[in-house]
Parts: C-alpha cells; sequence; structure tokens
C-alpha cells in the first residue's frame, strides 16, 4: 500500500512563543492583516500582546471579533469582500475552533473571490488561501494544522466541509498562556474533541505506521495531560495538552477521521449540538465497534490509555481501554450520554440516515441529506476501519442516550 503524510504547517511551540508571531508575520511577507478573534478571546491580554507585537512589526492590523460558535458563511463572505475592498494580504487567527475555521474560510474566499458555500467540498477552489498564522487558545480543534474547515449554512440548517492542500495554515503558534482564562467547563469540550481526533486517527482504514505513531502519541499524551490541564493552573501540562492536539490533528489529516465524525455532523446540523459534545459521546461506542476488527491495536491503544495490560485478554483490554475513556471524561467533567433533549429518541433513525454522505464523500450541500432511499444495510461513507450500516448506526445513537 503507498502512504503518503504530509504536514507543510510551520509549528513554534512553548512558553513564550507567542513572542514570535511579528517575526513569522514579516517572514510570511505580510503587511496588512485582519486578526480573528471572538468577543471573549478579544479582551484577554494575550490578545493585545498579538495586536501590540504586530503593530510593532510594522503591520497595519484590521479587526474581525465576532465569530460565534460555529464557523459561518456569512461571516466568512462578508469578511472575504472586506479582505479584497482593503487590500489586507494576511489572516491572523486568535481563537479555537470556530475562530480558526472562520479565519480559514475567509482566507479561502479572500483569493477565490466566490461565497464559501461554493468552496466547499475537496478541492474545490483553485487559488491558494491567503497567508495564513493561528493561534489556538483551546487544547482541542488541531484547525491550526488543518486543510480543512468545517463551516456552518444557516440558511439549510447543515454542516459543511471544504478545503484541500491550498488551505493550509502557513504557521501555528502553540503557547500555554492563550488557555491560562478558560474556565474548566470551557475547556473541556475541545479537550475531548482533540481526543477524538488522535483515536480516529489510529482506528482509521487508511491510518500507516506513520500516522499510527503519530496517533498513539498524541492519545498517550493527552491522556497524560488532560486532567492536569483542565483542573489545574498547571502550564506544562497545558503545554503538553496544546502539542498533543496538534498531533492529533496531524494524524487524522493523513488518515482522515472516523464514525464519531460522521455520525455527530447530522446532529450538528439538524439539532445544533455542539461538535464536541458529539464527537465525545459517540467515541466509545464507535472506538470498540473499529477495535472489535483490529485485533493487533487493542493493546497499544489501551495502553496510550495507561492500561496495565499484562495478563489480560484481548476482550478484557478492550474492555479497559473503553472504561479509561469513561474514566478520564468522569475526571473532567464530561457527560458521556446524549440526553434526550439533545437527541429525541424519535429522530434516531433520521439522524442515522443522514450520516451516510459521511464527512468527506465529495460532501457539499447537494448530498448533505444522503441519498434518496436509504435502508439497514446502506453504509456510512466513512474510512474507518470496520464498515457501519446505518442499521449498526441507529442501535450506536440508541446506546448512547441517557
Amino acid at each position: 500500500m503507498i502512504t503518503t503524510f504530509y504536514m507543510p504547517t510551520r509549528i513554534v511551540a512553548g512558553i513564550g512563543a507567542l513572542t514570535t508571531i511579528g517575526e513569522l508575520a514579516r517572514q510570511l511577507q505580510m503587511s496588512r492583516v485582519l486578526v480573528v478573534s471572538d468577543p471573549v478571546i478579544a479582551t484577554q491580554p494575550f490578545h493585545a500582546d498579538v495586536l501590540a507585537r504586530l503593530t510593532e512589526a510594522g503591520l497595519a492590523v484590521a479587526r474581525f471579533d465576532e465569530c460565534g460558535i460555529d464557523a459561518r458563511c456569512a461571516h466568512i463572505d462578508d469578511q472575504g469582500r472586506r479582505v479584497r475592498r482593503e487590500g489586507i494580504d494576511g489572516v491572523v487567527c486568535v481563537g479555537g475552533g470556530s475562530v480558526m475555521c472562520t479565519g480559514k474560510g475567509i482566507a479561502i474566499v479572500a483569493t477565490n473571490d466566490k461565497p464559501m458555500r461554493e468552496c466547499t467540498g475537496v478541492g474545490r477552489f483553485d487559488r491558494k488561501a491567503l497567508p495564513m498564522i493561528m493561534v489556538p487558545t483551546t487544547a482541542g480543534s488541531g484547525s491550526e494544522v488543518s486543510q480543512w474547515t468545517i463551516v456552518k449554512d444557516e440558511e439549510r440548517h447543515l454542516k459543511l466541509l471544504g478545503g484541500g492542500p491550498l488551505s493550509f495554515p502557513d504557521a501555528a503558534i502553540l503557547d500555554p498562556v492563550t488557555l491560562g482564562s478558560l474556565p474548566m467547563h470551557v475547556a473541556v469540550l475541545p479537550a475531548v474533541d482533540a481526543l477524538t481526533h488522535g483515536v480516529e486517527a489510529y482506528l482509521s482504514g487508511i491510518a500507516s505506521p506513520l500516522t499510527d505513531a503519530v496517533a498513539l502519541a498524541a492519545v498517550k499524551l493527552q491522556h497524560r495531560s488532560m486532567r492536569a490541564s483542565i483542573n489545574s493552573d498547571d502550564p506544562g501540562a497545558r503545554e503538553e495538552n496544546l502539542v498533543a492536539s496538534c498531533m492529533a490533528n496531524m494524524a487524522c489529516g493523513n488518515a482522515r477521521l472516523g464514525h464519531a465524525h460522521a455520525l455527530s455532523l447530522p446532529l450538528e446540523g439538524q439539532l445544533d449540538l455542539p461538535h464536541p459534545i458529539g464527537v465525545g459521546v459517540l467515541l466509545p461506542h464507535v472506538t470498540e465497534f473499529n477495535l472489535s476488527v483490529l485485533p493487533d491495536k487493542v493493546r497499544p491503544l489501551a495502553e496510550a490509555f495507561e492500561v496495565e495490560t499484562q495478563g489480560l485478554t484481548r476482550a478484557e483490554t478492550m474492555a479497559a481501554c473503553i472504561a479509561a475513556i469513561r474514566s478520564l471524561y468522569a475526571d473532567i467533567g464530561f457527560a458521556d450520554r446524549f440526553t434526550r433533549e439533545q437527541l429525541p429518541g424519535q429522530r434516531v433513525r433520521e439522524m442515522a440516515e443522514r450520516a451516510v454522505p459521511g464527512l468527506y464523500a465529495g460532501f457539499s450541500a447537494e448530498v448533505a441529506g444522503g441519498p434518496a432511499q436509504v435502508g439497514d444495510r446502506t453504509v456510512i461513507a466513512c474510512p474507518s476501519a470496520r464498515k457501519m450500516t446505518v442499521a449498526q448506526a441507529e442501535r450506536i445513537f440508541t446506546s448512547c442516550l441517557a
């Protein structure tokens, strides 16, 4: 099997890394930048430091601080027009996943001069996005090293994915100072999202020794650092958690994401479920589902979750691995079931059917509802190691209900 591993984003990580942003911007030949953030992050001292260092480096700085929970097509299209109108030649994102996806979308539409909706799908634009610097403020999405952007089409109530090699960020700055003001309950969700990236990359049917090595290292580092990063003021743990989330996205960027993301997508688009809740609740279930056909991967994954595997059978090791995920969830305060309000029982079958197109299968607004007719045996488009049918997805959804 031929495998590839591609990661063009430059990563600067460590305590004090944020001080390099002005020099990085100059190296990328930026002269006028749009700094993208949200109303909360825009009030933080480290955000003011970013603005000051960019200005000190001689750059003109424009701002967009109105990002919301999801990256939205309307924001992206409006700011893309502004970027072209004002001659902006670079985008700096300071925020979590929705901020980085918004900024990435702006950088794409600015150079391609068409709405974000027309850029969704795989490689559906021809010009390289504007130069981008990403400063993640959560140890979560890993969007700082991802070619993909996930946006919400408010008019159609859909989550759309777009991207390709032309939309990789140019640089990512990982500085734990950005996690210092993050409330514990806010830090939990992106951390769980990042965990799903590492695990699903490892369970992918197109995984390789390269992606497995990065994915397992990411999961191990996440498990080791996540509790202290979220529950205490440990800058070392926060630095490890930031690096781990970045590594997890490197792995899934090459091995792709799996059933947790494919099944969560309709919940997010149709039911407005926050992405980390969707993928996080599904993770233990789809991990068990896929490990059943990956016998050689059971023990390494369990050991990444610090399970003592000596003397355990394969079945016992798998059960202990799933228990370790749930134990981590309990320690950081993440609920491992959907409420009936989040996923109404009467909509379970509908959500299973809507999951059929998957996350990557030529994804666009036109196919997001799935084929015209599906049945129990219809297979969900997904690169995970084990194929999942609509009937199996329906059972998994049901098992996730409180």
